[in-house]
């Protein structure tokens, strides 16, 4: 036989998980928020209903816990880039629903229950203050980010260290010890606590995912874990309440714990389940309704504490609504969430009766009022959280966000699977449920079969790996003669609009970008390619460093990625600094400013590419990220330069992570498509005239044959002027198109064509500062006053002739211009 109350641990877990997996399923039976179902499987359990279970030591320590982890999760979810932008929001809301209520409390606490002004302000500080308890709700629902929701939970931090600094000092005036001294401690003591911790711990946390990071993530969860209860402890050494340090601590983890990574999935999945559900649960044990029927003060202090609490809340939400011009249903759900009064309140009521200060009525009176307000709060919270994602779908527009996005990952290694998968996450665009695309390629030949079982056993771990990320994906196992066929054809077949694959950064031949699978998977598939070395976890990134070369903003899919890579820096709160000459900066500057108002960006310009990774040393860290995006041999902004900078920045930046990124080719009828699709054309060359060829020039001093071409002008005066300007081209922004072309190109004012001559040297060119010497040196001279489009266009053209091998041999077999005309009307 059983005696009540259980004192068996074992009896005692298994009776609160049980009241945790059926209290609500059967509040949902009853179109209630699971989180009232929990508060009354407290009540039922508690020791003023059935006393089935007591409230002891260890459902105190549980419950706590509980608490804690509220409060650690709401400084994790917030969207710092809205608290930032709207700090003066907070900062107004906060202030509003903490002065309104205390206002209100002292003048009910004086007037209507005949109490004392220090007693009425101890229980006017129960109604400033809030707890989160409907948090869940919203985070579930995808809303934590929202701009109302991120200036409640900032407003929370505010109200609380209030309704606290009024307690502490109601309680020192009481014992007589509000001196000098008292504030001096206090103020010194918190300042001290909140530098040190928002200076040094973020720096402990990146070095310690650095170097410890696995591919499990226990160490990471468990470090997270124990960062929140030293925190929440100190803050209780320095006499504030450990519900401020598990805030703060969620805080200042934000920036590195990303919202699409395993360590968020644990934190919440085990929050969830176990420890949010024991405060729930707890706070139903403190309930004990037989006070109502004691007498007639208990109910008369409930009644008065349940309005002041309810009316002040909402008088704030709606003053603040109103304020700041907020639709209905956001002032409503601000009201919802700040009126749940639970951890604050209780801390605040059990203090003041330990001390005298408050009877059994008010302890009553509280206990009702923490039961009504956590009850009314969750229902509404549901309600007007849909009512706000009504209002979102309402007025929501079709963008480039819910077009099929499709990840394939290409997984050989084991090593970095996680980064990988977390990485895809990160890149992935808003809204898409589309799963990953995992694949592994057996190379057809003696050993086939040996390969399809070990890449069956990286698929395996994949999928472990999503499954923990609650992230579906679709494994892929094939056969092919190589890996690039393999992922061509598998792009084709699953109408894959990203890949990524892993470098490892092995280059046997200066002929290849990164290794010959990469490139040649690049050259044969026209979707977004991503290149990716990845060193240490991407949400430890302090920086994202964009290089964006000239004329890539230009291409064809360069927008989407360019959405994509601000999305991962708003995903892990990083800053993105833009790397870019000031024509790109002008026309990058307007997407950002268009399309979101949070990111942290700054740009720095460049006037020369040549040693942009020497110009990069002295600004990154280790915990920075490097992202070059790239262009395809022939396109528009294609240069040799770039195409050799990601091993230059390898070599130079060894602990980075490095990204390159190919945006998609695909065409679609854009206006950019008009110079995309210029591949074989070579009206360019038809329309150039004997005077514009120099085969085989004698000299291999470039700067001669600058005086040659320049010395056609009829004005002496601008003749010497662009002459200076192209060797100052020549000098410090030399192009190289390819090993065996070079580019100058400059404006003149006079001219109203575009003016394209080109010359040849066998025995190269010798140009400083350029790696390969040249046989082929195309210089162009463009009018000042054409548009944009048709000088994109011309350059587009001279870039695909350039790399037309055939092209290229027929301009270097030549040696005359009627030997160059028969070669090419032979085409």
């Amino acid at each position: 036989m059983v005696s009540l109350p259980i004192h068996d641990p074992v009896l005692i877990f298994a009776i609160v998980m049980s009241s945790v997996l059926v209290a609500p399923l059967f509040a949902q039976k009853l179109k209630l928020p699971g989180i009232v179902g929990l508060i009354a499987a407290g009540l039922i359990v508690g020791p003023h209903t059935f006393g089935i279970l007591e409230n002891d030591r260890t459902i105190d320590l549980l419950g706590t816990i509980g608490l804690l982890y509220i409060m650690f999760e709401a400084g994790l979810e917030i969207n710092l880039g809205e608290v930032k932008k709207n700090k003066h929001h907070s900062i107004l809301f906060g202030l509003l629903t903490f002065s309104v209520p205390l206002v209100m409390g002292i003048l009910s606490g004086v007037y209507i229950l005949k109490m004392n002004l220090m007693a009425s302000v101890l229980m006017a500080s129960l109604f400033s203050s809030h707890t989160l308890i409907s948090f869940p709700i919203v985070s579930k629902l995808g809303l934590s980010k929202k701009s109302s929701v991120s200036t409640t939970i900032g407003a929370t931090i505010i109200t609380d260290t209030l309704a606290f600094l009024v307690m502490i000092v109601v309680i020192a005036s009481n014992q007589g010890n509000l001196g000098v001294y008292f504030w001096i401690k206090l103020f010194s003591l918190s300042t001290l606590y909140v530098a040190l911790t928002g200076l040094y711990l973020p720096r402990l946390t990146r070095w310690f995912f650095r170097n410890y990071s696995s591919e499990s993530g226990v160490e990471e969860y468990v470090f997270v874990i124990a960062v929140l209860f030293i925190l929440a402890h100190l803050s209780h050494m320095i006499g504030l309440e450990p519900v401020i340090g598990a805030f703060l601590a969620g805080l200042v983890l934000n920036t590195l714990i990303p919202e699409k990574s395993t360590l968020m999935n644990r934190v919440q999945f085990i929050g969830s389940s176990m420890f949010i559900p024991f405060f729930l649960i707890s706070v139903g044990m403190i309930i004990d309704v037989s006070h109502f029927f004691t007498g007639t003060g208990a109910l008369k202090i409930s009644l008065t504490m349940i309005t002041v609490a309810i009316l002040s809340k909402y008088l704030a939400a709606v003053g603040f609504g109103n304020k700041v011009k907020l639709k209905k249903s956001e002032t409503n759900l601000m009201f919802a969430m700040s009126v749940n009064q639970a951890a604050a309140t209780l801390a605040v009521v059990m203090i003041g009766y330990r001390v005298g200060i408050f009877n059994e009525d008010i302890l009553t009176g509280s206990i009702m009022m923490i039961v009504s307000t956590c009850f009314l709060g969750t229902i509404f919270t549901e309600k007007y959280a849909k009512e706000v994602m009504l209002d979102e779908q309402t007025n929501y527009k079709v963008s480039s966000d819910v077009k099929t996005d499709r990840i394939l990952i290409p997984v050989s290694e084991a090593n970095n699977l996680k980064d990988l998968i977390e990485f895809a996450f990160l890149i992935k665009k808003k809204g898409s449920h589309e799963p990953l695309y995992p694949l592994t390629v057996a190379i057809d030949g003696q050993d086939v079969e040996r390969q399809i079982l070990e890449g069956e056993r990286f698929l395996a771990k994949v999928v472990t790996h999503a499954n923990s990320l609650q992230k579906s994906v679709i494994p892929l196992n094939r056969i092919d003669i190589n890996v690039s066929n393999a992922i061509t054809k598998v792009i084709k077949e699953y109408r894959i609009s990203k890949v990524i694959i892993n470098w490892n950064n092995i280059k046997k031949s200066h002929n290849r970008v990164f290794s010959k699978v990469i490139d040649q998977s690049v050259k044969k598939s026209n979707v977004s390619i991503y290149i990716t070395r990845i060193i240490h976890p991407v949400g430890i990134t302090e920086n994202m460093f964009l290089i964006v070369p000239p004329l890539i903003n230009r291409q064809i899919g360069f927008v989407d990625e360019f959405y994509s890579i601000i999305k991962m820096a708003l995903s892990i709160n990083s800053k993105l600094v833009i790397i870019s000459d000031e024509p790109t900066k002008g026309e990058l500057q307007k997407i950002i400013l268009k399309n979101t108002s949070n990111l942290n960006y700054e740009f720095k310009t460049l006037n020369s590419w040549k040693v942009i990774e020497e110009n990069l040393s002295g600004i990154i860290k280790d915990s920075d990220m490097i992202i070059q995006i790239m262009a395809k041999q022939g396109q528009l902004a294609w240069r040799l330069t770039f195409d050799r900078l990601p091993n230059k920045l390898v070599e130079k930046f060894v602990n980075n992570n490095l990204i390159a990124v190919y945006p998609s080719t695909n065409c679609n009828g854009e206006e950019e498509c008009s110079y995309e699709n210029t591949k074989g054309d070579i009206s360019i060359i038809r329309r150039l005239s004997k005077n514009n060829f120099l085969f085989d020039f004698s000299e291999n001093n470039p700067e001669k044959l600058l005086k040659i071409i320049t010395d056609k002008f009829s004005d002496e005066r601008e003749s010497r002027e662009v002459y200076e300007d192209l060797k100052d081209v020549l000098k410090k922004y030399p192009v190289e198109l390819t090993h065996e072309t070079l580019l100058i190109h400059t404006y003149m004012e006079s001219i109203d064509d575009y003016q394209v001559y080109i010359a040849t040297n066998k025995n190269k060119f010798s140009v400083e500062n350029v790696k390969s010497n040249p046989k082929v040196i195309i210089v162009l001279l463009s009018p000042k006053s054409d548009p944009m489009n048709r000088h994109l266009k011309v350059l587009s053209e001279i870039a695909k002739i350039v790399t037309d091998k055939k092209m290229l041999s027929d301009i270097l077999g030549s040696c005359s211009y009627s030997e160059f005309l028969e070669r090419i009307n032979q085409r």
